[in-house]
């Protein structure tokens, strides 16, 4: 048992400076010895043990400072400003990883399209985060460390914080930020689809396509429109992300974007000549039905497709006005 009293010694002053070591080895040796009876049982000196505590806060009392990589007195400071860095280098890697999936995508088949869009976004903005993270926890460790152990600067009451905001319906900064990379995500993939795949979405035999389903012609005009939409809404999710609440400015971008998306969206799928009357066709003779028939229930469902968009974007819209104004009258 001898042994067991030299490890919680060596569990101790291994976590010390080496200049302090031996001292308190030879302290704390002969303050368990004095607990101890001349020959201790196993029980005692298990029992002394316990008593002076865990290794690590028995070392953290002889070193007589806590150790921080980052103090409590820069912690609050550190965490605000590692939000926004954050978030600004995961925007960043956004824009560019965005650019990078649609300009250099490898995929030749949809979902691997979809597969490779993803995990590129995905991956460039958890890489981003790590960056943003190690850069900000570097330089307030020098801020940390440079001020440690001094007076702080006089300060003066022009440096004092402003009051907060009356009461607002705060904004998720974190599903907001999973929604701005998933979203980004999405909008990808579907601008890419449109540029180099519609041709390959069709009614295949054997391998082989026997009838297009989207007309390129159609598909075409919107891409530019498209890509309008989706850039607006990803400064809507930035908008969202700086605020950190819902007010009148944001509500009014947000209302805007979803309009125009909504729409966008709508007039696309009920474009008379989206779907080729080919498809119509083929589908009609798989189903014993003929094209005309086929396109008159499509159309149905595009109707039906429209109304639910409608519907939600009218709810969606009327919820945000609500979180942003019912503070306003209190």
């Amino acid at each position: 048992m001898k042994k067991i009293i030299e490890r919680y010694i060596y569990a101790v002053t291994k976590r010390l400076p080496e200049n302090m070591r031996e001292e308190v080895k030879e302290e704390l040796n002969g303050n368990i010895h004095d607990m101890l009876s001349k020959d201790p049982t196993d029980e005692e000196i298990d029992k002394v043990l316990h008593e002076l505590g865990h290794p690590r806060e028995l070392a953290r009392n002889y070193r007589g400072q806590d150790r921080y990589v980052i103090s409590p007195l820069f912690y609050d400071d550190y965490i605000q400003v590692l939000k926004i860095v954050a978030i600004i280098f995961v925007a960043v890697s956004l824009v560019f990883g965005t650019f990078d999936a649609i300009i250099h995508v490898e995929a030749t088949s949809v979902i691997g399209v979809i597969a490779e869009v993803f995990a590129k976004i995905i991956s460039n903005s958890f890489s981003a985060f790590v960056n943003a993270f190690a850069w900000t926890t570097l330089i307030f460790w020098i801020i940390d460390y440079a001020v440690r152990n001094k007076k702080l600067p006089e300060w003066k009451l022009n440096d004092l914080p402003d009051l907060p905001s009356p009461k607002t319906t705060k904004i998720s900064r974190v599903e907001t930020l999973l929604g701005l990379v998933l979203g980004t995500a999405f909008s990808a993939v579907f601008i890419i689809f449109l540029v180099r795949y519609i041709d390959l979405v069709g009614i295949y035999e054997n391998g082989v396509i026997v009838a297009q389903v989207f007309n390129p012609e159609v598909t075409n005009q919107f891409i530019v429109f498209f890509i309008i939409s989706a850039v607006l809404g990803f400064n809507v999710s930035l908008m969202k992300l700086n605020f950190g609440e819902w007010r009148i400015s944001l509500a009014i971008v947000y209302t805007a974007q979803e309009l125009m998306s909504s729409i966008l969206f709508i007039i696309f799928i009920r474009m008379e000549n989206l779907i080729l009357n080919e498809a119509f066709v083929k589908v009609g003779s798989y189903l014993d039905l003929a094209g005309d028939v086929v396109r008159s229930n499509f159309e149905k469902g595009v109707t039906g497709l429209t109304v639910f968009i409608i519907i939600v974007t009218i709810i969606d819209l009327i919820s945000t006005w609500i979180k942003t104004l019912k503070h306003k009258k209190a």
